[in-house]
């Protein structure tokens, strides 16, 4: 009695093997776009069909049920990674005017820190490092201590003494 159950679960396993080969095959072609999906009414994609037995066996009752496939937003097409780059990149003269405008802003504080200025440009961290770095090089802003307790000033005893009191502050 054993064997008839074999042989039909043998059997079924080989149909859904080879079924989902051919599905798997045929989403990977279109993914490609060598081959165009069928031209047939396709099922639903948010719906997924479960089976749990085949129509065929007599003893076993056919119940087919739907499962909710997760919401996942549609495919979209990006722009290559060269374009994307490229689009976010502020123009030379946009840069020189955020180098100008945290350059007033630190000439107008004692010693600020990264956070202080990036609060008052609202730019973000990355321009304003990249601001703060060119500044340096320029020589018209100095850097006094590292790490968290660096601060920007015009004149570098300004920025070490800023310095300082945040590493006292936080002694404290």
């Amino acid at each position: 009695m054993a064997q008839p159950f074999d042989a039909e679960l043998e059997e079924l396993v080989s149909k859904f093997s080879r079924d989902l080969a051919d599905q798997i095959r045929a989403l990977l072609l279109r993914r490609l776009g060598i081959e165009r999906a069928p031209a047939t009414r396709a099922p639903n994609p948010r719906t997924v069909q479960v089976r749990s037995a085949p129509a065929s066996t007599p003893s076993a009752p056919t119940s087919s049920r739907t499962k909710r496939a997760p919401n996942r937003a549609p495919a979209t097409v990006r722009a290559p990674v060269s374009e994307r780059r490229n689009a976010a990149r502020p123009t030379h003269e946009e840069r020189a005017a955020a180098i100008e405008r945290i350059a007033r802003i630190v000439g107008n504080g004692s010693g600020l820190s990264v956070g202080e200025i990036e609060r008052q440009s609202g730019f973000t961290r990355s321009a304003v490092g990249s601001a703060l770095k060119a500044l340096k090089d320029q020589g018209r802003i100095f850097m006094g201590g590292t790490k968290r307790f660096a601060r920007y000033a015009t004149t570098q005893a300004a920025a070490d003494q800023a310095s300082l009191e945040a590493r006292r502050g936080a002694a404290a």
